[in-house]
């Protein structure tokens, strides 16, 4: 259950960067192939985000040098998340069907928690980025950043089935 249920998940990601559709595995893969594949999926998404933000920013020669560097950073660590949150799906997975309460509420616990993490993380990064940009570029930085997360996060959600 586990392979398969990560493996939607996967294939959720998969609709939203269809470059990489012709890697995925054909045919009941390993956690560890499943584990390759998300890994490159979340290196094209951080690529397609990037590429986005250049597009959408809008940033001259000197903000561009000063904001990627600062973007970079803030990647890592919401990488570190994103890694946390691929634990949280995955235990989730295990334990589906043998969930009771009190797995339910650690994960309910953890994944809140997480939501903490990544707000803590944006407004930290809020202030590393208004040493080098603009307000309003920093406002339109959040904005686009929120709607690719959002649609990323409505692909893997809706591939994620509800507490039976």
């Amino acid at each position: 259950m586990k392979n398969k249920f990560v493996l939607a998940a996967c294939a959720a990601i998969l609709a939203a960067t269809s470059r990489l559709s012709a890697q995925a595995p054909a045919s009941s893969p390993s956690m560890a192939d499943i584990d390759k594949l998300v890994d490159l999926l979340r290196k094209d998404v951080r690529a397609q985000k990037a590429d986005i933000l250049s597009k959408t920013l809008g940033l001259d020669a000197s903000q561009s040098a000063a904001f990627w560097p600062v973007y970079k950073q803030y990647e890592a660590e919401r990488q570190t998340l994103g890694d946390e949150r691929y634990g949280i799906i995955q235990d989730f997975a295990e334990h589906y069907d043998t969930l009771n309460d009190a797995k339910a509420k650690g994960l309910m616990t953890r994944s809140f928690a997480l939501d903490e993490k990544r707000v803590a993380l944006e407004k930290k990064y809020m202030d590393e980025f208004l040493k080098v940009l603009p307000a309003k570029s920093v406002a339109r930085f959040f904005q686009v950043e929120r709607r690719v997360n959002m649609l990323i996060d409505l692909k893997v959600s809706s591939q994620i089935p509800l507490v039976n």
